[in-house]
């Protein structure tokens, strides 16, 4: 096998760089890179060929060019999810320039709606700071930080729909039911609807065109799979436009400009790509040169000459610079995990049977040089459950492999991605058919000689810890051990205890969990939690928690935690007091998969590296 990869450089790599994006005026470059031991926004002069370097700070997610072309914007939380959007000067001449707050301050959650081209001083917020529940449309002047109310949320607005020049265009509704997507009708302001769906429906908006006579969206209304339709808003007449013969149209690039759908994205195994526009078959045809790569438009200048592109495999990342008119690509930087792509391992796309033959569909990544068979093997199961794995690259599951673990990823029933029917054979089948499917990727994989029966794992996060608990609970003799990272315990009181704007996506949890207020479904969902069934557990148990979680609140893992240690059981349990629904900080990433590899080197026997030296750097931090 290939040596040791050193924790560090699956988390707390230096040379990490991400998030490239070129400014509307086409003449600057921002990413985010490692300078020192802390994340800091690097900004490229195109024309001068300098670059400068400003802290990022308590950095979030991606960030985006004002209109200007002088700030840009990201948010800012402090793991409870209540985003903060800021500003930043890259022109500034201090060195450390303060950041300045565009949406409320702590308690609020907001959400970045968009820039507006021809408007540099105006960006649209939306946030709940009137009504925790719902959220309020809001045009917000960066440079006097003034915001003006667009639009207040009656109570049933789960989005608001702009087009690509600000204006505000329509609204979709949510009854426990029943949705619909509402048109505002230019003269009188009031709204009419356009597009209805059931609950049953998955309905995205994807963006409005032709100056609002058009407006697209991806929808699996009449259909089983999600599809992207094309709507005349004076008519209402839907068209299809694109479809895949297998699996949901997973994603939809539009013209930042027009509106316009550029390029579809699908996921049946490896990625895929469909150009849409006939304008850019000839100077996109790069797409489908690499069908083993993932393109992904991070962002363009105002006139949709020059782009920031990414291209993905389950190796790395790389960025490119992307010239339309000249057809050509400049690369920019790669992930650091490309400096030893010849030591990861390859991830590759599988197809099973279930119990009762229903198709699923996962991914198998076999450690590098390791011997072929009766392996000691990782089930890592996707959190959710409404996602789904892709194929691509994703640290954990190189440093198992690396570790000497084959790992087994299945996107089981209720996943996403796959189509309406897929999707609702999971409704009431928490810890029953969702269990059976990854009990049958197992045997999958013990039957192909893959896995060693007495060596197995079951991990993940969020659903995923929830199913590693049910399966020591539920199966205790399948597992050698299990890792559980916020995991829920007791379904009724996760649902019971959801952040207030989630009111709107509560029939989905009903619908496939229970409702906790009817006493049947809430003694079935007592049934079906780890909690209630705490005896049952007897292989060894890491539980990793954030003190912030929100959407698990820490309660969930401390009540089992107390419950095995009063019956005198050992629990490995790590509460994370600054986390939240995640663990985000690098040196709390180093500490969770330095716990992980000693915690399986334990029950599996694979490989550790043992102290890494940068845990005395994270100790600081």
């Amino acid at each position: 096998m290939p040596e040791l990869i050193p924790v560090r450089d699956f988390v707390a790599n230096r040379g990490s760089n991400f998030g490239y994006r070129i400014s509307p005026d086409g003449k600057k470059l921002a990413w985010i890179a490692v300078k020192g031991v802390s994340l800091h926004i690097f900004i490229k002069d195109l024309e001068r060929d300098t670059t400068r370097t400003l802290p990022a700070g308590n950095f979030y997610g991606e960030f985006e060019w004002a209109q200007d072309s002088r700030r840009i914007i990201f948010a800012r939380h402090q793991g409870d999810e209540n985003m903060m959007y800021v500003t930043l000067d890259t022109e500034q001449p201090d060195d450390n320039p303060q950041v300045v707050f565009i949406s409320p301050g702590h308690g609020v959650k907001a959400q970045f709606a968009r820039t507006i081209p021809n408007d540099p001083a105006h960006v649209l917020i939306a946030h709940n700071q009137r009504d925790k529940t719902v959220f309020d449309l809001f045009r917000v002047n960066i440079d006097t930080f003034q915001q003006t109310l667009i639009a207040e949320n009656p109570g049933n607005v789960s989005e608001w729909l702009t087009d690509p020049h600000g204006e505000l265009k329509g609204r979709i509704v949510k009854q426990e039911d029943a949705s619909a997507l509402e048109f505002r009708q230019p003269d009188t302001a009031s709204y009419q609807p356009l597009y209805r769906w059931s609950a049953r429906d998955e309905v995205r908006f994807v963006s409005i065109a032709d100056a609002g006579a058009k407006l697209y969206l991806l929808s699996n209304k009449n259909r089983d799979r999600l599809a992207l339709i094309e709507l005349a808003t004076a008519s209402g007449e839907e068209k299809l436009v694109y479809d895949a013969p297998l699996v949901d149209v997973s994603g939809i690039y539009a013209h930042p400009l027009t509106g316009e759908p550029l390029i579809a994205s699908t996921e049946p195994g490896y990625p895929e790509a469909a150009i849409l526009a006939p304008s850019l078959k000839a100077s996109f045809g790069f797409l489908n040169n690499h069908p083993s790569a993932r393109f992904d438009i991070l962002g363009s200048d105002a006139r949709f000459h020059r782009l920031t592109l990414a291209s993905s495999t389950d190796k790395g990342t790389e960025w490119y610079l992307y010239d339309v008119e000249r057809d050509r690509l400049e690369k920019l930087g790669a992930t650091p995990s490309m400096a030893f792509r010849d030591t990861l391992a390859d991830m590759t796309p599988i197809e099973i049977a279930s119990r009762d033959n229903v198709t699923l569909r996962g991914y198998l990544t076999l450690p590098k040089g390791a011997p072929p068979g009766r392996l000691p093997m990782v089930l890592l199961v996707h959190g959710g459950p409404w996602w789904r794995d892709e194929w691509q690259y994703n640290s954990e599951v190189q440093f198992l492999a690396n570790r000497g673990y084959a790992v087994l990823q299945i996107n089981y029933r209720g996943s996403t991605g796959y189509g309406r029917r897929f999707q609702e054979l999971a409704v009431g089948e928490f810890a029953s058919k969702m269990h059976d499917d990854l009990l049958d990727g197992i045997k999958w994989a013990i039957d192909k000689g893959i896995a060693d029966p007495d060596k197995i794992a079951i991990a993940g996060g969020s659903y995923g810890g929830y199913a590693a608990l049910v399966g020591l609970a539920f199966t205790p003799e399948t597992f050698a051990c299990g890792i559980d990272l916020f995991g829920p315990t007791d379904l009724a009181k996760l649902v019971e205890d959801f952040p207030p704007y989630w009111k709107l996506e509560m029939n989905l949890w009903h619908r496939y969990v229970g409702d906790p207020g009817k006493p049947a479904d809430r003694l079935a969902m007592q049934e079906k939690s780890p909690l209630y069934k705490a005896d049952s557990i007897t292989k060894p148990l890491l539980v990793i928690q954030g003190g912030r979680d929100v959407r698990v609140k820490p309660e969930q893992s401390i009540m089992l935690v107390n419950k095995l240690r009063q019956s005198g059981k050992t629990v490995d349990f790590w509460l994370v007091p600054d986390e939240g629904h995640g663990i985000t900080h690098w040196p709390h990433r180093l500490e969770q998969f330095r716990r992980t590899e000693d915690f399986l080197s334990g029950c599996l026997g694979g490989r550790s590296g043992g102290f890494d030296f940068y845990q005395l750097g994270a100790w600081l931090f």
